[in-house]
């Protein structure tokens, strides 16, 4: 046989009209139930899942409670400028406040003040004090 002989033979085979049955499996479909409930929150800090609907009120009286006795004597980061003024880190507070407004100020986030009508409510601002920790918790 030639090489042409060949591929004739193949165009013959192809050409007949062929039909392939292709069994596939049954697949079993089981009934999902979609309910709105949250079943269970991941906290980050401790890595424990509860389930909402089974948690005790008492129980999370109880761990808010605990909580808030353990932190009881930690630095809490202040709520003012006023405070911050107050503490013994003060030095550090106000240079991160003013490195805050030059940046403000390079980007030119503030401008002159405009009255507003009287219906109009601005948009107004606030300071948030944080102190940055690292993976340790320590301050940095």
């Amino acid at each position: 046989m030639n090489q042409v002989g060949q591929i004739e033979d193949m165009k013959g085979q192809e050409e007949s009209p062929s039909i392939t049955k292709i069994v596939v499996p049954e697949e079993h479909q089981v009934p999902e139930s979609f309910d709105n409930e949250e079943i269970s929150i991941n906290y980050v800090l401790d890595g424990k899942c509860w389930n909402r609907s089974k948690i005790i009120v008492d129980d999370v009286f109880a761990y808010t409670a605990a909580l808030s006795v353990m932190t009881e004597n930690e630095d809490h980061e202040p709520r003012s400028i006023d405070e911050c003024n107050s503490r013994d880190d003060w030095p550090k507070w106000k240079e991160a406040i003013e490195a805050e407004l030059n940046s403000l100020s390079k980007r030119k986030v503030f401008g002159p003040v405009v009255l507003t009508p009287e219906n109009v409510k601005p948009v107004g601002y606030k300071w948030v004090f944080v102190r940055k920790r690292n993976e340790k918790g320590e301050v940095v």
